[in-house]
């Protein structure tokens, strides 16, 4: 088989078994496409070896990729390689003997700070239609109203977008304050809903797509009345911060850091922390810790207790 073959039955397969996000599988996608790439569509996929492999990730790292790109064309090749070899059409996985260690670069996550999200969240309100904060009992205006719940319930729960706009209404448990989520493999969990102010939003909401005859099971419909996608929400999101005069481009995975960042800062314990961002492995949470240190190490040199305590003589 050659790779120009394989490439496109991969991502079929990838779509179709393994449960994956459309956003994973577009990145699946790009990481086997680097591969084709170098190698060429032509090129019989048993040429796939250790040796030819160690030759594309020195081209990667030729090519100025960061220690992250690596890793995730490193992933997407490791996936595909198992997929041939479980399929037969490789004898062997050729990474299996292949000694590689990559370097890993973490980065902080980039969180917004609180006076920020106190802006951007009273100004999403006001065009929303609250009063003093006061949620009514429906809203009439319902593309701003998408937009403030989805604010809300990306910074109380640390949800994606992603998980965000396939969250239906059969999801929502308001007596019991929380949402059934369903995230990254496909795996289920429950995030909460903090204080009555977000429920009774979310009940307003519900209220709201009864009014204007909205029909479909997901929760968050957009001025036409059909679901949200998470492109568009991103936009919405974007133009909000700029109608609230943030100076960042705000997106909704910063929100997403910025509810772990001040759940930890809180003191919530970073394995519920975990559970509730839906992260495989405590690694990913433990990124919050770094940032919450880096601002703790910032408060602590601008307070400089020491400079101020010295006696010049």
């Amino acid at each position: 088989m050659l790779l120009g073959t394989a490439h496109p039955a991969f991502i079929t397969w990838l779509r179709t078994t393994r449960g994956l996000s459309p956003h994973t599988v577009r990145a699946y996608d790009g990481d086997v496409a680097a591969l084709r790439a170098y190698f060429g569509s032509n090129t019989p996929v048993t040429a796939l070896s250790s040796d030819s492999l160690v030759s594309f990730v020195a081209a990667l790292r030729d090519g100025g990729a960061s220690a992250n790109s690596i890793r995730r064309r490193v992933a997407g090749a490791r996936c595909f390689s198992r997929w041939l070899a479980s399929t037969q059409t490789l004898k062997a996985d050729p990474w299996v003997s292949l000694p590689l260690r990559l370097p890993i670069a973490k980065r902080l996550p980039r969180a917004i700070p609180g006076l920020d999200l106190e802006r951007l969240v009273s100004t999403l309100g006001r065009s929303a239609g609250l009063r003093g904060g006061c949620v009514p009992a429906e809203f009439d205006h319902p593309e701003e109203a998408t937009t403030l719940l989805a604010a809300a319930l990306m910074l109380a729960t640390g949800i994606r977008v992603s998980e965000l706009v396939n969250i239906r209404v059969t999801d929502l448990d308001l007596y019991g304050g929380c949402i059934r989520v369903l995230g990254k493999g496909s795996r289920e969990r429950s995030v909460y809903l903090p204080g009555h102010w977000l429920t009774d939003l979310c009940s307003a909401y519900l209220a709201t797509r009864q009014r204007f005859g909205v029909t479909h099971d997901r929760l968050l419909f957009n001025r036409l009345g059909a679901p949200m996608t998470p492109s568009a929400m991103r936009n919405r999101l974007a133009r909000a911060a700029q109608h609230a005069g943030l100076q960042q481009h705000v997106t909704p995975h910063m929100l997403r850091h910025s509810a772990a960042t001040q759940l930890i800062e809180a003191g919530i314990d970073i394995r519920y922390v975990q559970r509730l961002l839906g992260h495989a492995s405590i690694t990913t949470t433990e990124l919050y810790t770094r940032a919450t240190d880096q601002a703790l190490r910032s408060m602590i040199n601008k307070a400089n207790v020491l400079e101020n305590l010295r006696c010049d003589n």
